[in-house]
């Protein structure tokens, strides 16, 4: 169970992504879902080799990610500002769930 939580080189293929994803905005109701949401982003974007200030953006992003998901009904898309944040934000949860990062060359 330590492993979900740890911000480690695992790399963790899509449907695990999907998966853990599902349960931390399960457990965003205690908050450790937040962490959780952040563990798996920054696992996920290591499965690609990517840089270590990526795998920070990463860790970031999924959880306002997991928030602006469960907010979506009570949130407005006044600014253009935010709905184009939302839409970054969606294209790069959509890279890290479909991407195929876990070749073995």
């Amino acid at each position: 169970m330590k492993r979900y939580f740890q911000f480690n080189d695992e790399p963790i293929s899509g449907t695990t992504y999907l998966l853990r994803l599902f349960l931390s905005a399960f457990l965003t109701i205690i908050f450790i879902g937040l962490w959780l949401g952040a563990a798996t982003g920054y696992k996920r974007a290591g499965a690609f080799g990517w840089s270590n200030d990526l795998k920070i953006m990463c860790a970031i992003a999924v959880p306002i990610h997991i928030i602006l998901n469960i907010l979506a009904n009570e949130l407005e898309f006044e600014s253009p500002t935010f709905a184009i944040f939302a839409l970054l934000i969606s294209i790069l949860h959509l890279i890290l769930l479909f991407k195929n990062g876990n070749k073995v060359v």
